[in-house]
């Protein structure tokens, strides 16, 4: 059983997430290392919203791997090379998510393990 919380008494999400979730337990649990932008071959596209859309596709199989869903999600972080970049990771974070809003955190970061890994995102799941 999971419980969203946004109390009143704090400000609104600044974005497309809820502030807490809690979760009963006991519960299964899946913790995924931050996915990159790579295709099933290696490949990277030197597009940002490219890079952030592979990377939703990544995860999303991670999770039908571990007989979840993006519904299961209840926990992501996501690290954004450069500050321009950030309106295109929160349409394409939006976007993935849809009506689910989990808890988020963005970082804005100065670089990743690569050079051509522009956004890297991290997610826990509960079922």
């Amino acid at each position: 059983m999971r419980k969203i919380l946004n109390p009143a008494g704090i400000a609104r999400p600044a974005s497309a997430y809820h502030h807490a979730v809690v979760i009963e337990q006991p519960a299964r649990e899946l913790h995924m290392s931050g996915q990159l932008g790579e295709r099933a071959d290696g490949s990277i596209s030197t597009d940002f919203t490219e890079q952030a859309q592979q990377i939703w596709i990544n995860i999303k199989a991670i999770l039908a791997e571990g007989g979840m869903s993006v519904a299961d999600i209840v926990k992501v972080t996501s690290y954004v090379v450069g500050r321009e970049h950030i309106p295109a990771y929160v349409s394409v974070h939006r976007d993935a998510v849809g009506e689910h809003l989990p808890p988020w955190t963005l970082v804005l970061v100065a670089g990743l393990g690569r050079p051509a890994y522009l956004v890297e995102v991290e997610a826990v799941a509960v079922q």
